[in-house]
C-alpha cells in the first residue's frame, strides 16, 4: 500500500498471484474498512465497520432502521470527524437506555448489531401496501443492477443496495463492505431526500436474512429484492410481516418467497 495515496472506498496493495501456473507479483485494488462510531446525544450507540463513503448516510439510516428516530426531523444537528472516524448527533429524545443495553449481534459483516425494538416494529401488524411490480420491471433493475457498481467490478469486496421507485431504474445507489451499511446509507439518502417508501423496492445484492428484512420493515418498504439467497426465519417472517421477498434475481430469473401476488407475470 502507498502510503501517500488518497485514503478512499479503495487502495492499491501488492498481492502475489498464482496464475496460469505462475507466481506473479502485482497490485490489486483492495475495498478499505474503517471502524465508524455513531454517538447520540453524547453517547456512544455504535461501531460499524464499513467503507469509508457516504458516513452521514450510513449515519442517518442506522439512527432510523435502528429505531432511535421515527422521522429526520427529529435530528437536530450532526457533525463528522474524519480523523477519528466518528458521527455525532443530537436528537429531540435521549435513546431509551434499555435499547441500549439489548442488542441481538447478527450475521452481518464485522458483527452487525439489531436493537431489540427493531423486533418490536417488525412485528406489528402486517404491511397492507398494495402496490405491485411486473416481472418485466425486475428483469430490467435487476439487470441494471448487476453492473452498476464500479467499486465492486475493481475490488469484488463491497455490497450493493438501492431503491427503485414504482419499478423504475435507480438513479442512486450505495455500495459498503457491510450489506447491511449498503442497505442503511440507501435508506439514509432516501430519508435526506424526502422520499416517501410507500412505493420503493429495496435492491440489494448479498443474503436477505432477517435483519435486513426488518430495516426495511421499519421503513414500510414492501417488496424486497436481492441476487441472493434469503434465510428461512427471513421467508417465515416476511409471510407474517406482508412483506414481499425474491431471491436470486439475475437477469430474467427469480424466485418469489411471500406473497407473490404483489408481482405481475409478463406473457
Amino acid at each position: 500500500m502507498n502510503k501517500n495515496q488518497e485514503f478512499g472506498p479503495s487502495v492499491e496493495m501488492e498481492v502475489v498471484k498464482l496464475k496460469n501456473g505462475k507466481v506473479i507479483k502485482t497490485c490489486d485494488s483492495i475495498a478499505t474498512e474503517i471502524p465508524f462510531t455513531i454517538n447520540i446525544n453524547e453517547r456512544e450507540v455504535a461501531t460499524l465497520l464499513c467503507s469509508p463513503i457516504h458516513l452521514k448516510e450510513l449515519a442517518y439510516g442506522f439512527i432510523f432502521t435502528s429505531g432511535f428516530i421515527k422521522s429526520i426531523g427529529e435530528i437536530k444537528s450532526f457533525s463528522l470527524d474524519t480523523t477519528k472516524w466518528v458521527a455525532s448527533l443530537e436528537i429531540d429524545k435521549m435513546p431509551d437506555p434499555s435499547l441500549m443495553e439489548k442488542r441481538l449481534y447478527t450475521t452481518g459483516c464485522g458483527k452487525g448489531i439489531l436493537y431489540s425494538n427493531i423486533t418490536e416494529i417488525a412485528y406489528r401488524k402486517p404491511i397492507e401496501n398494495k402496490m405491485t411490480i411486473s416481472s418485466s420491471q425486475i428483469t430490467a433493475i435487476t439487470k441494471w443492477f448487476q453492473h452498476c457498481s464500479e467499486l465492486f467490478k475493481k475490488t469484488g469486496g463491497v455490497h450493493t443496495a438501492t431503491l427503485s421507485i414504482r419499478g423504475g431504474i435507480p438513479e442512486i445507489f450505495f455500495d459498503d463492505v457491510g450489506r447491511h451499511n449498503a442497505v442503511d446509507k440507501v435508506i439514509g439518502k432516501t430519508l435526506m431526500d424526502g422520499i416517501a417508501f410507500a412505493e420503493a423496492v429495496l435492491i440489494s445484492s448479498g443474503r436477505t436474512s432477517s435483519e435486513i428484512l426488518h430495516k426495511a420493515r421499519a421503513c414500510e418498504i414492501a417488496i424486497n429484492i436481492s441476487r441472493g439467497a434469503p434465510t428461512h426465519q427471513t421467508v417465515l417472517r416476511a409471510r407474517d410481516m406482508g412483506v414481499t421477498v425474491i431471491g436470486f434475481a439475475r437477469g430474467g430469473n427469480f424466485s418469489i418467497y411471500s406473497h407473490e401476488k404483489r408481482i405481475v407475470m409478463n406473457e
